[in-house]
């Protein structure tokens, strides 16, 4: 007997590896195998399907934070989230810019909780100042942004008086910085800011008294020796030099 000897049913050129008939020396895939991927490709196309063009995962709740004057019904209109919405295609993105159109916003968070909660988080502009506008009086935050329009001036608010009022407006910016600086005691004296041009700021106080200001420079040390100043009696207070201010 020798080892060339093939063994009972075996056919020429065929060889066995754990009973599996192989051809050539490769070994032939069970048919399932050569189904499976196909299979599961099918699967993952029906269930991602399903997942965006239907509510299965839509939303089922939408969460306002932040909002203090803004109702929760009217942010969650002007984002357009509506309920059933598939989560997959809830763009957050698009519902922060979207948001972000709203004056009384000035910044907006959009969060997804999976599976089917949406978090919508904002910051509300605060009224730093009004300022008297064609089409009204107007509340400006600290930035120099008019975003709401007020029968009114509100009390204890100051009065922003330049040329026309906005975030790009070096006037306005300059204006709205200074008041800012200014510490918060003293900040409670200032009646308006007068800014014609960002080189020349004026701060008129209560009982008849103003802060010469001047440019936006050095700003620090006028908003310090300030306090002191104002112990002083006096008209005018000018710090548009910080190294030699004067009262008169």
């Amino acid at each position: 007997m020798t080892s060339t000897r093939r063994r009972a049913g075996e056919r020429p050129g065929v060889r066995s590896t754990r009973g599996r008939p192989v051809r050539g020396g490769a070994a032939v895939a069970p048919k399932w195998r050569r189904w499976a991927l196909p299979l599961v490709l099918a699967a993952v196309t029906v269930l991602a399907l399903v997942l965006y063009f239907t509510p299965v995962l839509g939303v089922r709740s939408v969460e306002v934070l932040g909002n203090t004057s803004l109702d929760q019904d009217e942010v969650v209109r002007v984002s357009g989230i509506e309920t059933g919405t598939p989560m997959l295609r809830v763009d957050a993105g698009e519902i922060r810019d979207q948001l972000q159109t709203v004056p009384k916003i000035a910044s907006a968070e959009v969060t997804l909780s999976w599976p089917s909660s949406v978090q919508v988080r904002i910051t509300e502009r605060v009224p730093a100042a009004f300022l008297v506008a064609r089409n009204g009086i107007q509340l400006v935050d600290a930035s120099g942004m008019p975003f709401q329009t007020v029968p009114e001036p509100p009390a204890g608010l100051p009065e922003l008086k330049v040329r026309e009022a906005s975030q790009t407006d070096p006037a306005t910016k300059a204006g709205m910085r200074v008041l800012t600086s200014v510490p918060e005691p003293v900040r409670g004296e200032i009646t308006a800011v007068l800014a014609e041009n960002p080189n020349d700021i004026r701060l008129l106080l209560k009982g008849d008294r103003q802060i010469e200001w001047g440019s936006q420079e050095d700003a620090e040390k006028k908003a310090a020796i300030i306090p002191a100043l104002l112990t002083r009696p006096g008209k005018v207070y000018d710090v548009t030099t910080p190294a030699l201010p004067t009262v008169s």
